[in-house]
């Protein structure tokens, strides 16, 4: 049985994590199928929407300890490149990413959710970075793009204590955008899913590289870049179909993507 599931639905493809009886921790060879999996999504032109979830109790419980527990600091930078570029790759994708976290998703669980765009939770799931629990930290982002998302603060608790919080409280420091019941966790990132597939996906690609551009650049050069894309834009056959659909009062717009 494969340890990465892909299924498309519409121009959405959802891939699931399949080693339950590991609660899906990340070892090389796991890490690797996955990335040949984004490879994949990449590759794929009518794929607008990538979701990731996991099988049985956990979306990701961490990565796989007896593989790292003999390696020395030679052979475990290799090890960590390999997951630190994944979620890099996960992050710079041109789509939209969701995390669909359906249970525990834990130090670099927790990092591969946090390098989608969105986080949905199931309301039994549990998030940490328990690193410091072990004598390590983060090897993958998760020191870097946990404060982005929580504030330095919090993400400092989180670290530094490697408490585990429950969906709620990931919700409350937002954390996840998100919590729903296990049976309504799905049906409800399709359905965001599929909001995002009706729009003008130029337009939603030119977004996300807006706002990942954000992260990095001042107010006024951060304005500046949106100024240039959002003119950009008004050479696509898109900006006339939304914008003449608008006018002409128009339900059920069509955009072609060009």
């Amino acid at each position: 049985m494969s340890e990465v599931l892909l299924e498309k639905r519409g121009h959405t493809v959802l891939l699931t994590l399949n080693r339950p009886q590991t609660l899906n921790a990340l070892c090389v060879p796991f890490m690797k199928q996955i990335e040949a999996a984004l490879d994949q999504v990449i590759q794929d032109p009518e794929c607008y929407v990538l979701m990731i979830t996991g099988s049985g109790r956990s979306f990701i419980a961490g990565a796989d300890i007896n593989e790292m527990y003999h390696l020395d600091s030679t052979q475990i930078g290799a090890w960590a490149k390999i997951g630190s570029n994944l979620n890099l790759k996960l992050e710079q994708m041109r789509i939209p990413t969701i995390a669909v976290i359906n249970g525990y998703a834990l130090g670099g669980g927790l990092e591969l959710a946090m390098s989608c765009d969105i986080r949905l939770a199931s309301e039994h799931a549990r998030m940490g970075l328990p690193e410091t629990t072990l004598g390590v930290i983060c090897a993958a982002g998760g020191t870097q793009r946990l404060p982005r998302i929580v504030g330095e603060g919090t993400a400092k608790e989180m670290i530094f204590s490697g408490k585990t919080i429950d969906a709620q409280e990931a919700l409350r420091i937002g954390l996840v955008q998100h919590v729903y019941s296990a049976e309504d966790l799905l049906p409800e990132a399709f359905a965001l899913a599929e909001s995002i597939e009706r729009n003008g996906q130029i337009a939603v690609r030119t977004a996300k590289s807006a706002v990942n551009f954000s992260r990095h650049a001042t107010i006024e050069d951060g304005c500046r870049y949106e100024d240039d894309l959002f003119q950009k834009l008004f050479d696509t056959e898109d900006q006339k179909i939304g914008m003449g659909g608008f006018l002409r009062k128009e339900k059920n717009i069509q955009f072609q993507n060009r």
